[in-house]
């Protein structure tokens, strides 16, 4: 019993070293700098994404949209469900939410991780989405985060990209020296609801 009070009390201090050390002589000046500096308003008309990889590909959708990223969980199968894109149920927080396959449903080749030589670790996820109250999951191999761009910096889909990408893809977003492809997610959804019912 002893051992285990002092254990605390040896955490509880290394606790208090930790949060009442001192702060660096440059700490509160670079702070200073960083709330002080001007800010630049976003220009009207920008738009907010989240960046993710589904197989090879980058896509986006817009922000608005993403209730919160779960880590992947188990799937449970529906039978004789008989919907492609439908790949079954999944657990969120006690909820159940249909999970589907935007891979299937943007007709996109998938990859093997084994293939993916990024030089980073990748965790697999589970987007959790809510538009107009269709509330679904998907996976994703990879998100990098969030992106702001004008619709005027979106280029033209280029003519190698699948018809079905093509088809839900409002156009390519120039980042980090390469593309992503920014989803209509009005006709997207639109079309994951009718092939899910």
């Amino acid at each position: 019993m002893n051992n285990n009070v002092s254990l605390n009390n040896a955490k509880g201090s290394a606790a208090d070293r930790l949060l009442n050390r001192a702060v660096p002589d440059d700490y509160l000046t670079e702070w200073t700098e960083h709330v002080a500096a001007k800010k630049t308003a976003a220009e009207p008309g920008t738009k907010s994404v989240v960046i993710f990889r589904i197989g090879v590909e980058w896509l986006a959708l817009p922000t608005r949209i993403f209730q919160q990223v779960a880590e992947e969980c188990a799937l449970h199968k529906l039978p004789g469900s008989g919907r492609e894109i439908l790949n079954g149920l999944v657990n969120i927080h006690g909820e159940l939410l249909l999970c589907v396959s935007m891979e299937k449903m943007l007709g996109l080749g998938s990859e093997g991780e084994e293939n993916q030589k990024t030089g980073r670790t990748i965790y697999k996820r589970l987007m959790v989405c809510n538009r107009s109250g269709d509330r679904l999951a998907f996976p994703v191999r990879e998100i990098r985060g969030l992106a702001l761009y004008h619709p005027r910096n979106l280029r033209e889909l280029p003519s190698t990209l699948s018809k079905a990408t093509a088809k839900y893809t409002l156009g390519i977003l120039p980042w980090e020296g390469g593309t992503v492809g920014c989803l209509d997610d009005e006709l997207l959804f639109y079309a994951l609801n009718k092939g899910l019912s």
